[in-house]
């Protein structure tokens, strides 16, 4: 007889959901409930560091080499499928020729090691680097056409592979940020405030505040990125928000020290790039800036002279590229529920599995998205193919 607590089983049972909630929200990519072609999977063990990492190598039917897409997860303990949403996106590459290959994040599943909060991009850059090493050595992959895909904090780690790294030969992000972590969470602690609703005595200024801040988000230089910072200054002073982070010295926004995690804006990496680059957004996104994301994009690319690029906002949609009214995180945690119930499972269930049998789910391949989201991955990879 179980004789815990009930107030013990409840904050259990609501640490487990804020894991899995965060899982799914923060780090999701678009997913549909089909499975992936039918693909050779090969298991591969690698070293990287302190870090041992076990992953999938993926092939489809065809003529070797193949060109391969290695995965990049987002930020959090994301197993080798994300729990079975990478697989609709895999379905998709596998289908245009590209092999796959993705591992468990440190202390997930079968990898090993615990990475460091105030070094994960960098760490988890080296992981990517190190995994490029090993994947072209194998005699079935074209080591000139290897390419990566990245979700949400991928977006601050593929960019400093590309620093260390001539082989990426081309990169899909999805969800990236491209101001500093700081700034992405002022970004996310205003938008996430305006879920929680507006005081009465504010909406007359907040009509014009919104102008203003729509207009100040596209920034490349400093004065426009003191001008943003004084509009969400002006929003904290409404109540609406807390501004957490203070405004970045000029000297400090110009240096860009990739140094430091926080504080360093991973877009002006693409001011140099000119290998091939699909970057998408949701309109909705409220957690990366998806407005000045893609304008920073844009501009980046231009400045390299990169004539092989795609930026795309689609409409109506959020971080996830699910479909979304609001994109605040309530909505999500619906979505979640809902999604769960057509698989047949509900929170007691999920409550009630030990981590090493949560890993194995493959429930999540069946969140709503953006059927143009895959369509456009397969189109644009298509496109790469000799």
């Amino acid at each position: 007889m179980n004789t815990q607590p009930v107030g013990n089983k409840a904050k259990a049972f609501g640490a487990r959901k804020l894991v899995f909630l965060f899982l799914v929200i923060v780090l999701l990519l678009p997913a549909c409930a089909r499975q992936p072609q039918p693909a050779r999977v090969e298991e591969i063990t690698f070293q990287s560091g302190e870090f041992t990492l076990v992953g999938d190598l993926r092939t489809p039917a065809g003529t070797k080499p193949f060109p391969v897409v290695l995965f990049v997860h987002g930020d959090g303990p994301a197993n080798r499928t994300m729990y079975g949403m990478y697989l609709p996106v895999m379905e998709r590459m596998l289908k245009t020729g590209y092999a796959v290959f993705s591992w468990d994040n440190p202390g997930i599943g079968e990898s090993t090691g615990t990475t460091n909060r105030g070094q994960i991009t960098q760490q988890q850059a080296q992981i990517v680097t190190d995994a490029i090493e090993v994947i072209k050595a194998y005699p079935d992959i074209d080591p000139g056409r290897i390419g990566l895909w990245g979700v949400s904090m991928a977006g601050y780690v593929m960019p400093r592979v590309l620093m260390v790294s001539d082989d990426v030969a081309f990169m899909i992000c999805q969800s990236c940020g491209s101001m500093s972590g700081n700034d992405e969470f002022v970004y996310l602690t205003v938008a996430q405030g305006y879920c929680g609703g507006v005081p009465e005595e504010a909406d007359e200024h907040l009509a014009i505040l919104l102008a203003e801040l729509d207009e100040a988000r596209s920034f490349d230089t400093y004065e426009g990125y003191l001008r943003y910072r004084e509009v969400l200054d002006e929003l904290a002073a409404l109540g609406l928000v807390t501004v957490p982070h203070p405004v970045a010295s000029e000297s400090g926004w110009l240096a860009n020290d990739p140094a430091y995690e926080f504080t360093w804006s991973p877009v002006h990496v693409f001011e140099q790039v000119r290998i091939p680059v699909l970057a998408v957004w949701g309109e909705r996104d409220t957690k990366i800036d998806p407005i000045q994301a893609a304008y920073a994009y844009r501009h980046a690319l231009e400045q390299a002279g990169n004539s092989n690029y795609r930026v795309e906002v689609i409409p109506g949609v959020d971080h996830t590229l699910a479909p979304s009214e609001t994109g605040c995180i309530s909505e999500e945690e619906k979505t979640l529920e809902r999604v769960l119930e057509e698989q047949g499972f509900t929170w007691e269930d999920l409550e009630a599995l030990e981590p090493q049998d949560l890993v194995q789910l493959t429930l999540l391949s069946a969140w709503p998205n953006a059927p143009e989201y895959l369509d456009l991955i397969e189109e644009w990879l298509s496109s790469l193919q000799p």
